[in-house]
């Protein structure tokens, strides 16, 4: 295959090592044989679509300015993307924190001065002007889903620019972390081509949401046909099974939630269990519901 790409884009440049000094002008992407070889392609001989299928069959690494990188940031853009030796930490435990910006037009100095400022004790290694990491190690108090939506919605009221976030898991600091990050990488690249409202991610809600993007066809006819038909152009009904499954069906917090009266509330379960069938105290069709909802808020 390496040979086919070589004579398809006759200017890219091959190394068994990654250039010290990559050049801006060219996309990298790594194979994945037990003899790696670097691959360049010069940005202006590849289409969108021809990279988005390479990023699907080799590793890709973001084009950045290394030398900006000092320290623990550059030790760890080394392990993560060029094979580098496993970088020293306090703790034996780290977790990789996505975040990813939408803007016109953004200052991205002033953004990243925030970042440090909201993560002092953190690393952060910009991959693209709007996309980057927080390396967090394992202490006694980690960050958590509702500091980050804190964090988002000051970003957002003071320079007015959007940015989701994706809490990955805690892993060992090991040879394998750099494969287990590409595996997280991918869930947030997929999160962030689906329209959605979340502003913080992680496994838990990210599974669900993504299960129902990728559901055979077959099974997406059925629901349609019978759960969705339900909602039919009654979005009031849709987020309110959708609000009531996420907290856990308690009807009192999800009647606070959507502002409505526990009757109300009530009834309106009670129209979509009649219309359907499906009884929402089971657990497997409460499953089947919930991607439902998933599937047609981001579909």
């Amino acid at each position: 295959m390496i040979n086919k790409i070589l004579s398809y884009f006759a200017d890219s440049v091959t190394y068994e090592n990654f250039p010290d000094a990559p050049s801006p002008d060219y996309h990298w992407l790594k194979n994945s044989d037990n003899k790696p070889l670097w691959i360049g392609i010069p940005k202006n001989k590849i289409s969108d679509s021809q990279l988005d299928l390479l990023k699907n069959l080799f590793h890709f690494v973001e084009n950045e300015d290394y030398t900006q990188l000092r320290g623990a940031a550059l030790s760890w853009n080394k392990f993560l993307f060029q094979e580098g030796a496993i970088p020293s930490t306090d703790s034996d435990e780290v977790r990789f924190i996505q975040f990813h910006l939408q803007a016109n037009e953004v200052d991205y100095a002033e953004i990243h001065e925030a970042l440090n400022g909201f993560f002092p004790e953190h690393i952060i290694i910009w991959l693209t002007d709007s996309y980057g990491i927080i390396i967090e190690e394992k202490k006694e108090v980690s960050e958590n889903a509702e500091e980050l939506f804190s964090i988002a919605s000051t970003l957002e009221s003071d320079f007015y620019i959007k940015i989701s976030f994706y809490i990955g898991k805690f892993q060992k600091v090991s040879a394998h972390l750099p494969h287990f990050f590409s595996r997280e990488r991918l869930v947030f690249d997929e999160l962030n081509r689906h329209s959605t409202r979340d502003v913080v991610y992680t496994f838990e809600k990210a599974f669900p949401m993504l299960l129902a993007t990728n559901l055979p066809e077959h099974l997406k006819e059925i629901m349609e046909a019978s759960i969705l038909g339900a909602f039919g152009e009654d979005q009031e009904l849709m987020t309110t099974i959708k609000v009531f499954l996420e907290n856990n069906s308690n009807a009192s917090l999800s009647a606070k939630k959507l502002y409505v009266h526990r009757n109300t509330l009530q009834y309106r379960l009670d129209k979509f269990m009649e219309k359907t069938g499906v009884n929402l105290k089971d657990l497997d069709a409460a499953v089947v519901v919930y991607l439902a909802s998933l599937y047609e808020e981001i579909r």
